[in-house]
């Protein structure tokens, strides 16, 4: 099987991605976040600039492009630096969260910072228990985030 055969259900799935957030911006912010403010504002912005990079990716997708960047439907591998602990989480859109699995909506605390981690970076996560230092071990586009 071709590579450019591999890739058709990704690029399918990012296209799918770009065009729910084209599309049904302003409904998605308004069943998540109905009060303008602070919040609503920094995830319209993150919502931009997701979209922007999913546009560089659908221009020449390859796979080490789907495994270098957090994105919704990619599992993440992170190491946490304090104890050199690591987890995976899949990043997924609020409907199909499950935390319990380790499928956390992408507008969680961890999720939203996670979105557009690049894989071998280290990042300080601004987390409810503190602020956590981790290295983005491993990304995998699994296409879990299903936008239907």
């Amino acid at each position: 099987m071709t590579h450019s055969l591999l890739l058709e259900g990704p690029r399918l799935q990012l296209l799918n991605q770009l065009v729910y957030f084209e599309d049904h911006r302003a409904r998605f912010l308004d069943e998540h976040y109905p009060e303008q403010g602070q919040a609503r504002s920094l995830v319209e912005k993150t919502l931009r600039i997701y979209a922007s990079v999913l546009e560089d990716i659908l221009e020449g997708v390859t796979f080490p492009d789907l495994h270098a960047i957090a994105l919704i439907g990619s599992e993440i591998e992170i190491r946490y630096l304090d104890d050199g602990s690591r987890e995976t989480y899949a990043l997924v859109l609020p409907h199909a969260a499950d935390p319990d699995i380790g499928r956390l909506s992408f507008l969680s605390p961890l999720g939203f910072q996670l979105l557009m981690a690049r894989r071998g970076e280290t990042y300080e996560l601004d987390l409810p228990a503190g602020v956590v230092r981790v290295r983005i071990e491993g990304v995998r586009f699994t296409q879990g985030g299903e936008t239907a």
